[in-house]
């Protein structure tokens, strides 16, 4: 894992079961100049995703809001 990708994954964890907006993530892990810059936010996402993918038959831990932010999500046992 990358260090974005760990700022990344440690910002949603503070916040699990919460929605993180796009501009709340990126001003914590790239900074408030990058406040407007998704397409880092949803390369690293996915990045992320692929690195925390149990199988196919497991839910994504990491949920988008569609247009608001990201969500991380427990694994319901």
């Amino acid at each position: 894992m990358t260090p974005k990708e760990f700022e990344l994954l440690a910002i949603l964890a503070r916040n699990a079961e919460r929605v993180v907006t796009h501009r709340q993530i990126l001003t914590a892990v790239w900074g408030p100049a990058h406040t407007e810059d998704l397409q880092y936010l949803r390369v690293f996402v996915g990045q992320l995703r692929q690195k925390l993918n149990a199988g196919p038959d497991e839910p994504e831990l990491i949920q988008t809001e569609a247009g608001i932010g990201y969500r991380l999500v427990s694994r319901g046992e």
